[in-house]
């Protein structure tokens, strides 16, 4: 079974607002299923960018020093599971389905 995927906003994954989804389909291998993803309507964006517009107004009163150190942390996280986060995006990672 293909796996469903949802819009992340404000830190959760949430379906969209439409309840409407689309197959994405491996254009090399066309029996080959990717998942669901969510075909977002307006009402989708608008909740999106509410969201962005709240965290930035959260991020831009956040000392500067804080800042780089949750970005240097991000990097730290990403370097340590570089392996990891490249075995998962290489080709065929989806398998056939």
């Amino acid at each position: 079974m293909a796996h469903e995927f949802r819009n992340f906003v404000g830190g959760e994954w949430i379906e969209p607002l439409t309840g409407d989804y689309f197959d994405n389909r491996n254009p090399a291998h066309t029996d080959d299923l990717i998942g669901h993803f969510p075909r977002s309507g307006r009402a989708d964006v608008d909740r999106a960018v509410e969201s962005a517009l709240r965290g930035f107004e959260i991020w831009s009163r956040t000392p500067a020093p804080v800042r780089g150190d949750v970005l240097r942390r991000a990097g730290d996280l990403l370097t340590r599971r570089k392996e990891e986060l490249a075995r998962a995006a290489r080709p065929g990672r989806w398998g056939r389905h």
